[in-house]
């Protein structure tokens, strides 16, 4: 976790969470063999409260038959405050406290800067 143990260390740049324009994120992680279903769970829980968040544009996540346990996420929020109030939601210390020890990996992160 960061020095402020709101997200797992470094997943957000400082710049992301200074914007104050629209930030968007792709993000990915993948489930510890036989971690899958609670993963999906702790995802699934998360999805909803998300979406009624201010800032909140665009939060969706994806996954495939093929390569079960294998989440592709997509986040578009109004700035990086609205980021940051999201990252630091109880709700969401809890999500990352209990993928902590389900996910294979890090989590991985990509972050965008919408054209427009």
């Amino acid at each position: 976790m960061s020095t402020d143990d709101t997200t797992p260390d470094g997943l957000i740049p400082a710049a992301i969470l200074a914007s104050d324009t629209p930030v968007a994120v792709y993000g990915y992680a993948r489930a510890k063999a036989g971690e899958e279903g609670r993963m999906l769970g702790e995802i699934q829980a998360i999805i909803g409260l998300t979406r009624k968040e201010d800032g909140c544009e665009q939060y969706v996540v994806h996954t495939t038959p093929d390569q079960p346990g294998a989440f592709a996420f997509y986040e578009r929020w109004s700035s990086g405050a609205h980021l940051l109030a999201h990252v630091s939601q109880p709700f969401m210390q809890t999500y990352f406290a209990a993928i902590a020890g389900l996910v294979e990996g890090e989590l991985e992160a990509h972050w965008l800067h919408p054209l427009s």
